[in-house]
């Protein structure tokens, strides 16, 4: 038989550390328009075009990927209330009493 252990400490904590990587993401995105910007003062219309093109790809792909990480993030995060709400009920009615 196998058994299923699942902390909730934990979970909420993957949660909210898989928030601050997508903080990261933010600002990494953020900085990759400034990039985009700063290639386009220095006048060479190729690699502005180049860069640009990059960028905005770049850009949509690393949208996606924060979108589901939020999403996830979001996910472990009610897991592990939700399991830790579970355990506190089952420890209750196991009191006497209960």
């Amino acid at each position: 038989m196998s058994y299923l252990e699942v902390d909730p400490a934990v979970l909420r904590s993957a949660g909210r550390q898989l928030r601050a990587a997508v903080e990261v993401a933010r600002d990494v995105r953020h900085e990759g328009g400034t990039l985009a910007v700063l290639v386009a003062d220095a006048g060479h219309e190729r690699l502005a075009d180049a860069v640009q093109t990059f960028f905005d790809t770049w850009s949509h792909g690393i949208g996606c990927l924060i979108e589901d990480a939020e999403r996830l993030a979001t996910m472990l995060t009610d897991a592990g209330t939700a399991y830790g709400q579970v355990e506190s009920s089952i420890v209750r009615a196991c009191e006497p009493g209960g």
